[in-house]
């Protein structure tokens, strides 16, 4: 029998193929997806690098929300305006059974996944929507406390490689006020993708917080750190020339509890440091230390009230008005500027020892088979 195609189907395989890719491009990466089944010459199209490339100059910028719960470890891509209806749902445990795992980058629809066991630290970099991972070489420190490790993930401007900065520090802590003393040892290490191994690139200066990973922006990352005096600073790592350089703090002096972030494309800082609010300062002008500006004022949950030792990460300024912030690894939370209203939002989470993150994401259809020397694995 005959197979019956369409005057549709006909009418786009005549098109060129410059066309074909300028189409299918404008899909979402869910769609496009589906498109590579639809037969060979498609499946040829939609695998071409310039259509991934095109395609992500093109997509919508959205979330990636990790759920961890004790039977259950999901990732979730979503669109800002609905974070119930995600555009896909993966397991991780088919990428690893461990419990501790926890995204720590998001770089160009690619996520840094670190998996914090204690016996077996790992890290991966993977595409969430074509289902590849690549397990990076394993660090030879072993983090135990009071060492303290943190981790960055960006993309270099001049060569357009994709690094993975792990920053290790051995401490001296003063038993009494828990106060970091010396730091006998710090190391930083560079992984560059498809290179296949860490390189040594010197010492990293100050102290870092392991709760803490570095913020992509801009060509550099960026971390919230001090110095064995207690001044906070930004230490930005310029993944060109992968060297150190200080920022400046909004207040010199001044101790925080802050996380730094990117809010309408200038570098962020959020800080927690009061009991009843948190502030959000803005430094316009990028690396210039007096353009620093407090822009928000957010008021807290009354159950949040208090002396608290939570990072606070804002996550994105929404269309109307309203702001989206990360509570430590507990909540999303959703400030009203209007109202001065500070809420939850519901993760469809069930209750007990569960734990959210949240961080933004822009759908890829690049395939790890890129870099040539990494062994890429399906999950």
């Amino acid at each position: 029998m005959a197979s019956i195609v369409s005057p549709a189907h006909d009418f786009l395989m005549s098109l060129p193929s410059h066309l074909i890719i300028d189409i299918l491009s404008r899909l979402p990466a869910k769609s496009l997806l589906r498109c590579k089944s639809v037969c060979k010459h498609w499946l040829h199209l939609a695998s071409d690098p310039y259509l991934a490339k095109l395609h992500l100059s093109r997509s919508k910028p959205g979330v990636a929300i990790h759920q961890s719960e004790p039977s259950k470890n999901l990732l979730r891509l979503a669109d800002f305006d609905d974070f119930h209806l995600p555009t896909a749902e993966i397991d991780l445990q088919s990428l690893t059974p461990s419990p501790e795992i926890a995204v720590e980058g998001s770089v160009k629809g690619l996520l840094l996944l670190r998996d914090a066991n204690y016996k077996h630290e790992a890290l991966y970099v993977c595409n969430p929507l074509t289902r590849e991972y690549i397990e990076l070489a394993a660090p030879k420190q072993v983090v135990r406390y009071p060492s303290v490790v943190t981790h960055g993930f960006g993309v270099s401007k001049g060569s357009d490689e994709f690094k993975v900065v792990r920053i290790y520090q051995e401490r001296e802590m003063d038993p009494r006020s828990g106060s970091c003393l010396r730091i006998p040892n710090s190391e930083c290490h560079v992984y560059t993708l498809g290179a296949g191994e860490w390189r040594p690139v010197g010492d990293a200066p100050f102290a870092y917080e392991g709760r803490l990973i570095g913020q992509f922006f801009r060509d550099n990352l960026h971390w919230l750190v001090e110095d064995l005096n207690g001044h906070e600073l930004i230490s930005r790592f310029d993944l060109q020339n992968e060297s150190f350089h200080p920022f400046p703090a909004p207040f010199p002096g001044r101790k925080l509890l802050g996380s730094v972030g990117v809010l309408d494309d200038c570098l962020c800082l959020c800080d927690n440091t009061s009991n009843f609010e948190v502030d959000i300062w803005v430094m316009k002008e990028y690396g210039v230390g007096k353009s620093w500006s407090k822009r928000f004022v957010i008021r807290k949950m009354p159950e949040l009230i208090g002396p608290s030792f939570e990072i606070v990460r804002v996550l994105k300024v929404l269309g109307d008005g309203n702001i989206l912030l990360v509570w430590a690894d507990y909540c999303v939370l959703n400030y009203c500027s209007k109202s001065e209203v500070t809420q939850e939002v519901d993760m469809v989470q069930s209750r007990g020892p569960n734990s959210v993150e949240a961080m933004h994401y822009v759908p890829s259809l690049m395939t790890l088979k890129t870099f040539v020397m990494e062994k890429v694995v399906l999950f």
